[in-house]
């Protein structure tokens, strides 16, 4: 991997959305909206392109990414998994490291992916994972020979699995924001993490 050459990143933003009852990543989230605030901050972290996996919504993701750089990529059969998205969106991308990023993040920060990729460099490891307080959450980081290993993992397998199997291949980047292991999953989820943001701003 040369310093200078680009990664790409997967947004996952397939899921039904089923607890909070509504379309949880077009919500309004400051001046933009949920997947707004995530793909602003892969941008703004330099990541490129960015590949938002999306499985219904594609009307109301496009509107919500118009003034992004972003491909919208379609999952046909999102209830395949998280693998089966992750799969479409590495197909949209050139070949190379990449970053997977969750698309119900909106606190994500761009210095903290600037972060990521620079301690992934320095590193000379795999895979690297973005950590709060020990814990690990996303984004992750992953060289391009890990492409070929999830292309070639069954559809019962897991990115988490893949993880764990090379775990002397794997760097911990400790962040000091919680936006890395928190995502939005129901209205209380939603609404506390506008209460974090406003605490933030």
């Amino acid at each position: 991997m040369q310093a200078d050459e680009r990664i790409g990143a997967v947004v996952l933003a397939a899921g039904e959305s089923r607890r909070l009852g509504r379309a949880k990543l077009l919500l309004p989230f400051g001046a933009s909206t949920v997947i707004g605030c995530v793909v602003g901050a892969l941008e703004a972290a330099g990541l490129e392109p960015v590949a938002v996996v999306a499985g219904g919504e594609l009307g109301g993701l496009a509107r919500a990414l118009c003034s992004t750089r972003a491909k919208l990529v379609e999952n046909r059969d999102p209830s395949r998994g998280m693998l089966s998205s992750l799969r479409a969106g590495l197909s949209a991308l050139p070949p190379g490291a990449f970053v997977v990023a969750l698309g119900d993040q909106p606190r994500l920060r761009a210095r903290d992916i600037r972060r990521l990729v620079a301690r992934w460099r320095r590193s000379r490891r795999g895979i690297a994972i973005a950590t709060h307080q020990g814990k690990r959450g996303h984004p992750v980081l992953l060289d391009s020979p890990y492409r070929d290993r999830i292309l070639s993992l069954s559809d019962d397998q897991t990115l988490r699995d893949l993880i764990w199997s090379q775990a002397e291949d794997v760097v911990e980047v400790e962040c000091a924001s919680d936006a890395v292991i928190r995502d939005i999953d129901t209205q209380e989820d939603y609404e506390a993490e506008l209460r974090r943001a406003r605490a933030e701003a």
